[in-house]
């Protein structure tokens, strides 16, 4: 339980984000949410409306630096501190080395890299105050392991970006007990792929885990729970892989 505990989130209103966010209102925490959709923010206050006092949104674009700090500054205004960080907003669409443009690589940086590096930095003098603190970063599996089937340099540049940062923050922090860590998904069923490939291709790939499925937001959301709650106490600056066994090693098709 999260009881009375203030949770920021990225990337809020759909896929991995929505379903952090609503499992941490469902376990009693305030929530400060975010997203560049003014609407999707909307909709899911409408959607819990009957919890909406423990709800605050802040729409923007999270590469830019402000952002950041609008959300630190809601969650200690409204909610007194600032418990956990969730950052999870990004983009990904798989693209050849060779097509990715300046701007792809533009969107990547900002979105995953920045975002996460700027918002860190809003919530952790916070924290340091509190003497607490858990942030949680959204990785890839792909920055340690690139398939073939699915070319995504640009993406995995940003997000390898996020996986250092997540080792540094955790030791340079570490004397203020703020744990620092990142999971790493594979393929996880959410809208995300919907405007990439048609059903059929998605469950194709449910081949490339040795688990021989497809990642669910539940699989993420039960261990950003169990790292921000008292199980992830005694962990930090890892990158905990939730890829359905595909960084483990290769099996046949």
């Amino acid at each position: 339980m999260h009881t009375n505990k203030t949770v920021i989130i990225t990337g809020a209103t759909s896929g991995i984000g929505k379903d952090i966010a609503e499992s941490f209102l469902k376990n009693g925490a305030n929530i400060v949410i975010n997203a560049r959709n003014e609407q999707g923010l909307s909709e899911f206050v409408e959607t819990h409306s009957s919890n909406k006092s423990r709800i605050r949104v802040v729409a923007g674009d999270i590469s830019q630096k402000s952002t950041g700090v609008k959300l630190a500054s809601v969650a200690i205004e409204q909610f007194g501190a600032i418990d956990v960080l969730i950052n999870n907003a990004g983009v990904f669409i798989p693209k050849p080395f060779l097509e990715a443009s300046e701007d792809d690589l533009d969107m990547y940086l900002g979105t995953a890299l920045k975002g996460s590096f700027f918002t860190s930095q809003a919530v952790i003098p916070n924290m340091i105050k509190h003497n607490d603190g858990c942030i949680i970063n959204i990785g890839s599996m792909w920055v340690e392991h690139p398939l073939e089937a699915t070319p995504c340099s640009a993406s995995q540049v940003a997000k390898g970006g996020v996986h250092t940062l997540t080792r540094h923050l955790a030791i340079e922090f570490a004397a203020n007990n703020i744990r620092v860590n990142t999971i790493a998904p594979a393929v996880i069923d959410t809208p995300l792929y919907d405007d990439l490939m048609p059903r059929d291709n998605l469950e194709q790939l449910a081949n490339l885990h040795p688990l021989r499925r497809l990642g669910n937001t539940t699989d993420i959301t039960s261990w950003v729970h169990h790292l921000a709650g008292e199980g992830g106490r005694f962990a930090t600056g890892q990158t905990l892989m939730v890829d359905g066994g595909i960084t483990a090693g290769s099996h046949s098709s």
